[in-house]
């Protein structure tokens, strides 16, 4: 199992080509005198009027008239978030220039299949293209072949996309089926790619639960639920060759959030962690080969 670190290269407006997503809220449109409580769409944002008149007050710029209320529907596959969706009626493509791309990470989907394909530069040859199928049943049993409870393939990630093409176009389809008319992706996250270790059997995965639990005097429980986030313990093993290049690498990466990949391979989708690393450290063991110990919390 190959430990692999995608990192982010971001998204800016421009390098947004298209999306089939649509926003919730009406662009803005200056010159405009919007009512109290008014929202619109503006920069990839939500913003709520809260003052009047908001004539001439442009929303980012204007923070007495206008509250950041949320990402935009379009934007929230991009907002480093988890948790916020992005949604489509009968599909959804996106048609995005990321720059040098060598992973890609879409978490949170709901919908039959995506697909990834890559172009040398917007509307040239295609270099790469992968379809994934979002069927995440399990069946180990002809009972299971014809009474096991469909299960969503909610993380996909793959981390052999072409780096070197720099000008390239990126095109994303998440495709509806007859039962999922709304498909939804909560994170689209791209990059290149760090090469770790060989992950060791062994590894822990959990969450940590932010619901409050309260008692009262009788005994009764009363449950507020609220989100949580994923954990894991990682023990990697590193060439020594790669001591440095790795200790740099995950240095670099302290304040960063990554998805981490303890393993591609189907079956291990807890393994995949958007978030960063609360500690990490390497044991000089052998001659030849390290051990690297990760312990990670994702976003929640």
């Amino acid at each position: 199992m190959t430990l692999s670190i995608i990192k982010p290269n971001g998204l800016t407006p421009a390098a947004l080509t298209s999306t089939t997503a649509v926003d919730e809220y009406p662009n803005y449109v200056a010159g405009t005198s919007y009512a109290l409580n008014a929202r619109v769409s503006y920069l990839g944002r939500i913003w709520e009027c809260v003052a009047e008149p908001s004539l001439g007050k442009t929303p980012d710029a204007s923070p007495l008239y206008w509250f950041n209320y949320s990402p935009s529907n379009r934007w929230r596959m991009f907002d480093s978030a988890v948790g916020t969706i992005t949604s489509a009626v009968g599909g959804l493509t996106v048609v995005m220039r990321p720059g040098a791309v060598g992973g890609i990470a879409l978490l949170e989907l709901v919908g039959g299949s995506v697909s990834i394909v890559m172009r040398d530069a917007p509307g040239g040859s295609v270099i790469y293209s992968k379809t994934v199928v979002l069927d995440g049943t399990e069946v180990n049993s002809l009972y299971d072949w014809f009474y096991a409870e469909y299960a969503q393939l909610g993380d996909v990630v793959l981390t052999d996309l072409p780096i070197h093409f720099v000008s390239n176009e990126l095109t994303v389809t998440l495709s509806a089926t007859s039962t999922i008319a709304t498909v939804q992706c909560g994170v689209c996250h791209f990059g290149s790619v760090v090469a770790v270790g060989q992950a060791q059997y062994g590894a822990t995965v959990g969450i940590i639960d932010y619901s409050k639990k309260s008692v009262d005097a009788l005994g009764n429980y009363s449950i507020q639920q609220r989100s949580f986030s994923k954990r894991a313990d990682l023990q990697v093993v590193t060439e020594k060759a790669d001591f440095n290049r790795v200790f740099r690498a995950l240095s670099a990466l302290r304040s960063t959030p990554c998805v981490y990949i303890g393993t591609e391979a189907p079956g291990y989708e807890p393994l995949i962690v958007y978030g960063f690393y609360k500690d990490f450290s390497i044991d000089v063991a052998y001659s030849q080969t390290h051990l690297c110990s990760l312990s990670l919390e994702g976003l929640i």
